[in-house]
C-alpha cells in the first residue's frame, strides 16, 4: 500500500483506506453523471479530505474531467483558464429547450440535406471571437439565482451574452441528419449553444446530441481513467500510477527556480522581491505573466505573477512579483 494511503481503524476494526497524497486525476466522465457526482464518488472511494474539479461537464457529456485531490485543489484557479477541445454531434431539424438531447422539443424545421461544403463554410464563420447567449439551462446566476433553477420553475428571464474565443472548428463527418465537429475553444464556451447557432446559420434547427471533451489544457482523453479503474488501482496500492503531479498539471506555465532555503522563506511569507532566483537566464529577466516556482527537487513552491509596479509606488520603476498561491504548507 502506498505511503500516501492510510488505513483508518475503529475499535480495532480495519476500515476503508484513506488516500492522503496530492495529485491530479484525469477521469473519463460517463454519461448521466454530473461533475459533482463524479467528485463525490471519487472522494468516497479514496477517503480523501478534499476533491475538486477544474471545468464542469454537462451530465449528458462524457470525457475529460480533471479532478484535484487534497492539496492539489489549490491548483483550481490556475487550470480554469485552459483551452478545451471537444468533439460534438449536431442533430439537424429539431431544437430543444436544453439545446441537447435531454430536453423537450421546442421547434422543428425540416431542412433539405446539407452538403459538406456548406457545413465547412459555416464553421469558418464561427472561428475567432464570437458572442454567445448563455443557455437557459446553465449554472450561470442571474439576480442571485441559477438559470436552470429559474427555467425549471418556468420563470422568464433574459440570459446574458458573453464573448468567447473559438480557436478552431473543424467539420469531421456527415451522416444526415447529423454532423460531427471538433472544436478548440476558450474557457466559458457553451458547445451546446455553438451547435444550435451553427444549425441556425445553416437555416435549420438543431441540438447537440453527443458531446465529448477530448482535452482540458495539458490533460487529454488518452490519460483519462474510469471510476472503476480508480477503485481497482487504489485496492492494489497503485493509485500513484494514475496521478499527475501538480507540476505536470502546470506544464504550460514557465518556471522560476529557487534554492531550498528560499523555498522555505517563500512558504513562510517572504516576498519574491527578496528572493534570489537560480539560473536567471539571458537578457533582462522574465516577461510579465504567471509563473510556477520550483525548488531544486522539482517540488512546487508557489504560483506567482510578474506585474508592473503601481504608478504611486515610491520604489524604482519596473516590475514586481506578486505571490498568488503558496504550496507545501498546511492549510
Amino acid at each position: 500500500m502506498s505511503s500516501s494511503t492510510r488505513t483508518k481503524t475503529t475499535r480495532g476494526l480495519k476500515t476503508q483506506a484513506r488516500f492522503t497524497g496530492d495529485g491530479v486525476l484525469v477521469v473519463d466522465k460517463p454519461v448521466g453523471l454530473t461533475s459533482h457526482d463524479v467528485v463525490q464518488e471519487v472522494k468516497r472511494t479514496l477517503g480523501a479530505a478534499k476533491v475538486g474539479h477544474s471545468g464542469t461537464l454537462d451530465p449528458f457529456a462524457t470525457g475529460v474531467l480533471v479532478l484535484l485531490i487534497n492539496g492539489a485543489t489549490k491548483l483550481a484557479p490556475f487550470l480554469a483558464d485552459y483551452e478545451k477541445t471537444y468533439v460534438f454531434t449536431v442533430s439537424f431539424g429539431v431544437e430543444t429547450d436544453t439545446q441537447d438531447s435531454t430536453g423537450e422539443v421546442v421547434a422543428r424545421l425540416p431542412c433539405e440535406p446539407l452538403e459538406e461544403r456548406e457545413i465547412r463554410a459555416a464553421c469558418e464563420a464561427f472561428i475567432g471571437e464570437i458572442e454567445q447567449t448563455v443557455p437557459r439551462y446553465s449554472a450561470v446566476r442571474v439576480n442571485g439565482q441559477r438559470l436552470y433553477q429559474l427555467a425549471r420553475r418556468g420563470v422568464e428571464v433574459t440570459p446574458p451574452n458573453r464573448k468567447v474565443q473559438i480557436k478552431d472548428l473543424t467539420f469531421c463527418e456527415l451522416r444526415w441528419p447529423e454532423a460531427t465537429f471538433e472544436v478548440t475553444c476558450s474557457k466559458g464556451t457553451y458547445v451546446r449553444s455553438l451547435g444550435v447557432d451553427l444549425a441556425r446559420h445553416l437555416n435549420c434547427n438543431g441540438h447537440v446530441s453527443q458531446l465529448r471533451r477530448l482535452a482540458s489544457g495539458e490533460c487529454n482523453v488518452k490519460q483519462a481513467v474510469t471510476l472503476q479503474q480508480i477503485e481497482e488501482s487504489l485496492a492494489r496500492g497503485e493509485l500513484h500510477q494514475l496521478l499527475i503531479t501538480s507540476v505536470q498539471a502546470l506544464d504550460s506555465y514557465p518556471e522560476l527556480r529557487v534554492s531550498h532555503l528560499d523555498a522555505k522563506r517563500i512558504r513562510q511569507g517572504s516576498t519574491l522581491d527578496s528572493i534570489q532566483f537560480l539560473d536567471p537566464g539571458p537578457g533582462s529577466g522574465w516577461p510579465p505573466g504567471s509563473y510556477k516556482v520550483l525548488d531544486p527537487d522539482d517540488d512546487l513552491v508557489a504560483m506567482v505573477s510578474k506585474v508592473a509596479k503601481a504608478a504611486n509606488d515610491r520604489q524604482e520603476e519596473g516590475f514586481t512579483f506578486k505571490t498568488l498561491r503558496v504550496f507545501g504548507t498546511v492549510d
